[in-house]
């Protein structure tokens, strides 16, 4: 009786967050990601590199990257984060043989997660959910007259992708477990100027924007190999997304853009007292997504690698690293010249303290490492020998409360 009043209790608690999580997320926005994509979920999957396909550490991590790992969590809990993130973009021209550099502005950006999970008794099924933001990023360049490509004025774009994941898990043995969560994901894309680009061929100024609906789902297994391997996968399905509308001073302007499929394979080590080792591999399928690849987008890989280790019965430390190929090549810099997507590494750190018996604060800091790409410009109007360069560094702090029961 106290355990089902304890489910009640904590499904009305995730409810009455659904709607704040949901606004905050959507005016959330990162570009700490793979492409567009986040390397990661809450304080405790973040400072793990994002590793977690295999490894369920926390409600967040697990319901994010494998359904089916959500069984193997030592108790039910309900989980919460707050990601404050800074990008600094910079974007450059060199043409003529001069170059001019602008420096962007995009600020801090807010971002919450929650992951909720619960082992129902006497049952091998485990129910869970996950309100999260999943992709975005934020570019806000100022109007610089010694700047040819900011010369007209200024240029702002920003993405949010917010994911809401209903889970059902089932423990088929001891060691196999399968999970399944259809996805309900919320997207606002804005662009200004809207065109000319690859959304409109017009010189148009962009305008506000809704909030577009899509959908798909994920499926994942886990498996328990023995008393020092576990294994995971997990299939992400593309998200498909109703046509985006752009209102603009003629009428409207539509673009379809999708969500990439996801596959994770991974693979967690516990062999060594109080470490676990986690791997992730992923494949980030942008060539085959609308709109990316009229962006001119390539699929990629990337890999994630996180260490754990208990140092006390209150105290937990981690540390991880993420690194992935650059889905932005040369000749398609000029195409992303407000959507510089080119995080390529990612390295953290991390640690949870126990407050009480059933209570841990988690906290983490993740850097972007500093990277850049340099591509052409259409010529004309610009020379031959025109360049055009972005440079993108960032820094994350995160914070969080884990409540077991």
């Amino acid at each position: 009786m106290q355990r089902n009043q304890s489910l009640v209790l904590s499904i009305r608690n995730v409810g009455s967050l659904l709607f704040p999580i949901a606004f905050y997320c959507c005016m959330a926005s990162t570009s700490l990601a793979q492409g567009i994509a986040v390397t990661g979920v809450g304080p405790v999957n973040r400072s793990m590199g994002g590793a977690g396909t295999a490894a369920a550490l926390d409600a967040i991590g697990a319901v994010h990257w494998n359904p089916g790992s959500i069984t193997t969590l030592q108790q039910s809990e309900l989980s919460f984060g707050l990601e404050l993130i800074n990008v600094d973009i910079e974007l450059s021209s060199t043409i003529g043989g001069a170059t001019n550099a602008t420096s962007g502005d995009g600020g801090f950006s807010p971002i919450p997660t929650v992951g909720w999970v619960h082992h129902i008794d006497d049952s091998p099924l485990t129910i869970g959910l996950g309100v999260n933001a999943i992709a975005g990023f934020k570019n806000n360049q100022p109007a610089d007259a010694s700047n040819p490509l900011l010369a007209a004025g200024p240029a702002f774009a920003s993405a949010e992708f917010l994911q809401i994941v209903p889970t059902l898990a089932c423990r088929l043995t001891d060691r196999l477990s399968v999970g399944i969560a259809p996805t309900v994901t919320l997207a606002n894309l804005t662009l200004d100027p809207l065109g000319p680009s690859v959304v409109t061929p017009a010189n148009v100024p962009g305008s506000g924007n809704r909030m577009h609906w899509g959908g798909g789902f994920q499926v994942g297994v886990h498996y328990i190999a023995n008393c020092c391997w576990q294994y995971g996968f997990t299939y992400k399905s593309r998200q498909w997304f109703e046509e985006f509308n752009f209102f603009v001073p003629g009428g409207t302007v539509q673009f379809d853009l999708d969500y990439p499929m996801i596959l994770s394979l991974g693979t967690a080590f516990t062999g060594w007292h109080d470490w676990t080792i986690a791997a992730d591999a992923r494949y980030f399928d942008y060539e085959n997504s609308d709109g990316f690849r009229d962006l001119g987008f390539s699929s990629v890989f990337a890999f994630a690698i996180g260490a754990q280790y208990r140092a006390s019965n209150r105290l937990t430390l981690r540390t991880g690293y993420n690194a992935n190929a650059n889905p932005i090549s040369d000749g398609d810099v000029f195409t992303n010249i407000v959507t510089p997507l080119i995080q390529q590494q990612n390295v953290a750190v991390g640690a949870s303290l126990r407050i009480a018996c059933n209570v841990q604060l988690n906290a983490a800091y993740v850097h972007l490492v500093k990277n850049d790409v340099t591509g052409p410009l259409p010529s004309p109007p610009f020379g031959a020998n025109d360049t055009m360069s972005n440079e993108i560094v960032g820094h994350s702090a995160l914070l969080g409360i884990t409540v077991q029961y």
